[in-house]
């Protein structure tokens, strides 16, 4: 089981240079990979910034929105901005991208939220455009290179989108026997298609030193999920203390998952740097 860290990217206050602490820590182990979320109605900073941030001070660790909400933006300017984050981490960005689960997003960048899967799919097919395409337009370029691409969601167009393009399945913030399903629904899907090898399949939820901190963000996370999101049977609560944090990976490790992305719900870089002398033992569950 590999272990990745969200950037705190999404907890409302958080400032430039939190972002850039958290991605150089990070880096320096011994996380696998680094998210971020998105969101457009809400104090978030934007993701795609904090990523480029995160890109600019790292060496080593993969790079993974968890994920875009890819319709939010015009195919052609998600294609570039993606592309553009590939170029300045060349082979240690991966490509995640989905629908999101909140309509007030879709109100308040103007889209329609009944064309949200037609405008995934266009945006798809522009960043495909730029990564497959020898003779890609050079007006909307750059050429990202060979960029993996997960999808995030199990309804049947993501898993339809994921075995024509994709190299997995990124789910997050719903519990293990929830995403233990989708799991199975990926895989049956990828082998039907007669895809080689297995999808990749990663998943994520919220984590927290202590009681104190867990309250703290639970706050916060409240206002995040009041505009959608997963309903209250299947969303993960915080999972709080070393405990609780192993049986969460324990629990996604038996539903299939090959890595699991954990998001902090405070800022404080000291909850990375209790994570990180975690990892090593959650890795093994």
């Amino acid at each position: 089981m590999k272990i990745g860290i969200h950037l705190p990217n999404a907890i409302p206050g958080v400032t430039g240079a939190s972002i850039i602490e958290w991605s150089k820590a990070a880096d320096e182990g011994p996380f696998s990979s680094l998210g971020v979320a998105d969101r457009l109605h809400y104090q978030n900073l934007d993701p795609y910034i904090a990523l480029a941030a995160a890109a600019a001070v790292t060496e080593r660790i993969e790079l993974i929105p968890a994920v875009f909400i890819t319709p939010l933006r015009s195919p052609a300017v998600f294609a570039k901005e993606a592309a553009s984050l590939a170029v300045m981490a060349p082979g240690r960005f991966t490509l995640g991208v989905g629908v999101g689960a909140r309509p007030a997003d879709y109100e308040t960048g103007g889209v329609a939220w009944e064309q949200r899967g037609a405008a995934l799919d266009a945006s798809l097919a522009a960043f495909l455009a730029l990564r497959d395409t020898a003779d890609a337009p050079q007006c909307v370029g750059p050429d990202p290179g060979d960029v993996p691409i997960l999808i995030g969601g199990a309804s049947p167009p993501a898993v339809r989108r994921m075995v024509e393009h994709g190299v997995g399945f990124i789910g997050g913030g719903v519990i293990p026997p929830v995403f233990a399903g989708a799991c199975g629904a990926v895989r049956g899907a990828w082998a039907e298609a007669g895809r080689e090898g297995t999808p990749r399949l990663i998943a994520g939820t919220w984590y927290a030193s202590t009681p104190e901190v867990a309250a703290a963000g639970q706050q916060w996370r409240d206002d995040y999920f009041v505009l959608g999101g997963p309903p209250p049977p299947i969303c993960e609560p915080i999972r709080t203390g070393e405990d609780a944090v192993a049986e969460a990976v324990a629990g996604y490790a038996e539903g299939g998952a090959d890595e699991i992305i954990l998001f902090p719900v405070s800022d404080d870089i000291a909850e990375l740097h209790w994570l990180a002398e975690r990892v090593d033992s959650l890795a093994q569950l």
